[in-house]
């Protein structure tokens, strides 16, 4: 009877053992399948920083991308284990957003990057200037369920990004101005714009042009004019603008200025040799004279009285944002201003901020080289360019009252990239 019992409990304690088995793996296999649907969210997320990355960074060249240079194009390529800080090129830049969201092209993981200016070969009817096409993919070792023979699990992500053709719904030009001619351009100036340029005033010459003075976007870009304009002699739009079109409202009319504190400069700042400036309040504003060469350290400049200058000075300042409470850019000198604005922070993008109430205007005139990058916001004052200012914004919008240019200025916006997510006209987005 003993010996029955005995035999009764071994064979019991088989069964659980045997149940035992069967549950941890079965729970096992549940903690390991969730910990492979948390790497494929990873994945998913690796793949979609990647391809918006490097389809932004061809769209910040143009909005039509071409296959040369930075911009590259290839069929599915596998990442480099080493990349090089800076990229040489957009679809390594987007290698190095999967890096910093924990995917690389070693061990266990795998990424792959293509792009061309072809249809998409996986989204059917999709036409676009320009798309790049992520792969990550990884073997996830598995831990609880190895007990049933599973050693690895595959996850991975696919994901397609675009740059979209330009639209009517942004541009890199906006001048606010509801009435009387808004735009003047005369001499041999040239006024270009990769994303579009929309003008509000409804008078019958919104636009005036005379000379050989040009207006011209590039691309699927277009002029949108709410009036009309007049042009003499041999001075052009092209291609034809879109007239009686409705008007723009200031794309950034929620962005709230910097709060204007103490003084950091209670009197004018004069300059008459080289000198650095630092981030502050300029109370009293700046002064210029000569050819002295003045550098701004990065940061925010609030300035009261603008800046006013003579003889021919040179501004250099990268990272800065020059916000001019009160006063605008005037004088009777020739300064060359090579600006950019910050890429981080508060102010990231932009670099001149007129105050909503301050309708004092802004000069550029006199000598070439003049380089200006970011968000020129001057909603009541008037930006003029005049003589040789040769001024090129590669990553640049304008939102002005009225712009006026003359003699052999010339500005050239190739794409935008503004204060938190301004209106670009070639945007990027997820296709697939």
């Amino acid at each position: 009877m003993r010996m029955h019992t005995s035999n009764r409990r071994g064979q019991a304690l088989i069964m659980i053992v045997l149940s035992c088995l069967v549950i941890f793996g079965a729970v096992g296999l549940v903690v390991d399948l969730g910990w492979a649907r948390f790497r494929k969210q990873a994945a998913q997320a690796a793949a979609e920083s990647a391809a918006l990355a490097a389809a932004a960074s061809a769209a910040a060249s143009s909005c039509t991308p071409a296959c040369a240079g930075s911009i590259a194009c290839q069929s599915a390529t596998a990442c480099p284990t080493s990349i090089s800080t800076p990229p040489s090129n957009n679809l390594l830049a987007g290698c190095l957003y999967a890096s910093a969201n924990g995917f690389k092209a070693s061990g266990h993981q795998n990424v792959t990057i293509a792009a061309n200016v072809t249809a998409p070969p996986s989204v059917p009817n999709v036409t676009v200037p320009y798309w790049v096409s992520v792969s990550v993919s990884e073997n996830i070792p598995q831990l609880f369920s190895a007990v049933l023979g599973n050693t690895y699990l595959s996850s991975g992500a696919h994901v397609t990004a675009a740059v979209l053709p330009s639209t009517s719904s942004g541009g890199c030009i906006y001048v606010l101005q509801s009435t009387g001619s808004s735009v003047t351009n005369s001499g041999s100036a040239l006024l270009q714009s990769g994303c579009g340029i929309y003008i509000n005033s409804s008078s019958s010459s919104a636009v005036t042009m005379s000379g050989t003075a040009t207006i011209k976007t590039t691309g699927t870009a277009m002029t949108n004019i709410v009036g009309n304009w007049l042009a003499s002699g041999g001075a052009t739009i092209t291609p034809a603008p879109n007239l009686g079109v409705s008007p723009q409202a200031d794309p950034f009319a929620s962005m709230n200025p910097p709060t204007v504190g103490s003084c950091t400069y209670s009197s004018a700042v004069v300059v008459t040799t080289n000198q650095t400036l630092s981030p502050g309040t300029y109370c009293g504003g700046i002064i210029t004279s000569g050819t002295e060469t003045i550098t701004l350290d990065p940061g925010l400049y609030i300035i009261k009285s603008g800046i006013t200058e003579s003889g021919s000075p040179t501004f250099n300042g990268t990272g800065v944002t020059l916000y001019f409470n009160t006063g605008g850019i005037t004088g009777s000198g020739s300064g060359t201003f090579n600006l950019s604005a910050p890429t981080s922070g508060t102010w990231q993008g932009v670099v001149i901020f007129e105050d909503r109430s301050d309708s004092s205007g802004i000069t550029l005139s006199g000598t070439s080289g003049t380089q200006v990058s970011g968000l020129v916001y001057m909603p009541k004052g008037n930006l003029t360019y005049s003589g040789d200012s040769g001024t090129s914004g590669v990553i640049s919008t304008l939102v002005v009252n009225a712009i006026t240019f003359s003699g052999t200025s010339y500005i050239q916006q190739a794409a935008t990239t503004a204060y938190g997510g301004g209106s670009g006209s070639c945007p990027v987005a997820l296709i697939e």
